[in-house]
């Protein structure tokens, strides 16, 4: 909205003082805190001080009397020195209704994808057991984000780094080739550092059932490990994209770290950084000049028995991402990874990109609480409660509401109570409910006055007189500046406080105003337009972060 009006005002100045374009990148227009200073206070007096050498008041003015004529202003007045307030009029609250029936679930996207091409690299679970609340608030924050992404204009390309490389698989072969041997023989000993919980036993069941002859088979054990941490990883991950694809998250691209060693990746990233001078040998190893781009000390790709340290294959990973052609990248990264990122960073800026052509969003801590008390232990994991039985207690739009409620860089105390609660009390319910009571009032308005809002219809919304009405007007113009204000600033925890807020203010007027007047059509007609309108911007909202929107409640 402030775009668009800022250039028609723009367009409507040039004409009489051509200097504005001199200044017209500083111009900004504000959203007042107070609806009595109007719904937008626009700065370009002052900024035309200067270049016309007037006083701000005298050009605020000059501005009003030009902008008074404007369609889409009902008032314009000068406040506070040279701030010029602008009121909108109900023939711009008209053309942004008919701008979300016409646009419905996707009311303000951009209709192109031409702002660039990125990728959102997000929950890359190790495929060394369930999926855990951590993962599963990375999987809506990066899901959501992306669909922000796309919601401004960028083709999106989600990304999984599968870490199917290093000890943790191994360990997982372990773990099962030990629960599989303990089936014939109870004393077999497990690792240490082994994998507990159900599922390792469970996997080692279906071995013995369908391939024991194939591991007892092998002559060393070292084989059989290997073969157990294969399949174990292989039935794990399919059993994460499951769960993924069922919690509404689905990927473009499933990239796996052991193809990096495999296919030669980690050498060709290595030549091309030693062609740049970024890499010396010291004490037998080999090392990356990091301090050259900020880090606080260079660091080692290959120790000195000839091994490749963890960032030598991060380093590898990202030159695939820089030469895969993407305008920026993003990480959505747990908490613990704070640390890494300056290094990391400082290692692909010698790619030869800009600063923020790599961007990181961190996960903190989520914590599960019923009745006051911390639930820590899942029977089935061992030892965390995974994302798919927290899934099947409060439903999956529950829990994505609630991972949404906090920036995900701060701790989040995930209430099962209130998630299960069926009142206004659960937010999730209440957003929700606003969606339902809208559906409601236009199934009984084709059965009650034989017509249905959902088929098109005009109104007159010049009818639409209760300052509620106005708020909610004027609530729905700005979702859109909202929406990719919280895009842009990588906030996807806004969308449900802009979501409540709407529902909020629709159930005010709902429990003051009446909807199906038997003697004003008209007047019935612009309500239930304006319904509409609200009902298409929740959906555009809801669809966002993947909740449902549900009709019976």
């Amino acid at each position: 909205m402030k775009e668009e009006i800022k250039a028609q005002i723009i367009k409507q100045l040039e004409k009489d003082i051509p200097e504005i374009s001199q200044i017209k990148q500083k111009i900004k227009l504000d959203i007042p805190k107070e609806d009595r200073f109007g719904d937008l206070s626009i700065n370009v007096a002052f900024l035309l001080a200067k270049p016309l050498k007037k006083k701000p008041i005298e050009i605020a003015e000059q501005i009003k009397s030009i902008l008074e004529s404007f369609p889409y202003f009902s008032k314009v007045e000068v406040a506070g020195g040279g701030f010029i307030n602008l009121f909108l009029s109900k023939e711009y609250y008209r053309d942004v209704l008919k701008q979300i029936l016409k646009e419905k679930d996707r009311y303000g996207a951009s209709p192109e994808k031409n702002k660039g091409r990125i990728n959102v690299e997000f929950v890359s679970a190790n495929p060394t057991g369930p999926l855990h609340l951590g993962h599963g608030r990375g999987a809506v924050v990066g899901n959501v984000q992306s669909n922000l992404y796309e919601y401004i204009g960028y083709k999106v390309e989600r990304e999984f780094y599968i870490n199917d490389a290093g000890r943790q698989i191994k360990k997982l072969g372990e773990s099962v080739y030990a629960r599989f041997r303990q089936i014939d023989q109870p004393d077999y000993p497990f690792p240490e550092d082994g994998y507990h919980g159900d599922y390792i036993k469970e996997i080692a069941q279906h071995l013995y059932k369908y391939e024991r002859e194939k591991i007892l088979s092998f002559v060393d054990e070292k084989q059989a490990v290997d073969f157990c941490s294969e399949f174990a990883k292989e039935m794990l991950l399919e059993k994460i994209k499951e769960d993924l694809k069922d919690f509404g998250v689905e990927f473009d691209i499933w990239f796996s770290e052991k193809k990096l060693y495999t296919t030669g990746k980690v050498e060709e990233a290595i030549q091309f950084l030693k062609e740049k001078g970024m890499i010396y040998e010291k004490e037998g190893a080999v090392w990356v000049k990091t301090t050259l781009y900020g880090d606080d000390k260079d660091r080692v790709i290959i120790k000195s028995d000839g091994s490749y340290t963890y960032f030598a294959g991060d380093i590898a990973y990202h030159y695939d991402k820089f030469k895969r052609g993407y305008d920026f990248i993003v990480n959505v990264w747990g908490a613990d990874h704070h640390g890494y990122f300056p290094r990391l960073k400082a290692a692909v800026m010698a790619f030869g990109v800009p600063e923020n052509w790599i961007r990181v969003m961190f996960i903190q801590l989520v914590k599960l609480f019923r009745k006051g008390q911390e639930v820590k232990m899942s029977k089935r994991s061992g030892s965390f409660v995974t994302l798919k039985e927290l899934i099947e207690e409060v439903g999956k739009d529950a829990v994505i509401y609630f991972f949404l409620t906090k920036d995900s860089n701060t701790h989040l105390n995930f209430d099962i109570d209130l998630a299960l609660k069926k009142s206004s009390e659960n937010p999730v319910y209440y957003v929700q409910y606003a969606h339902a009571r809208i559906c409601s009032v236009f199934r009984e308005a084709k059965e009650r006055f034989s017509f249905d809002p959902e088929q098109d219809f005009e109104a007159d919304i010049s009818l639409l007189k209760e300052d509620q009405e106005r708020v909610l007007m004027k609530h729905l113009a700005v979702i859109p500046d909202l929406i990719r204000e919280a895009g842009e600033k990588q906030q996807p925890h806004k969308l449900t406080q802009i979501t409540y807020d709407l529902a909020s203010d629709f159930h005010y007027y709902y429990n003051h105003f009446k909807f199906l007047i038997k003697d004003d059509e008209n007047l019935m007609r612009a309500r239930l337009y304006l319904l509409k309108g609200i009902r298409e911007a929740l959906r555009t909202l809801f669809k966002l972060m993947g909740i449902t929107p549900v009709e019976r409640m």
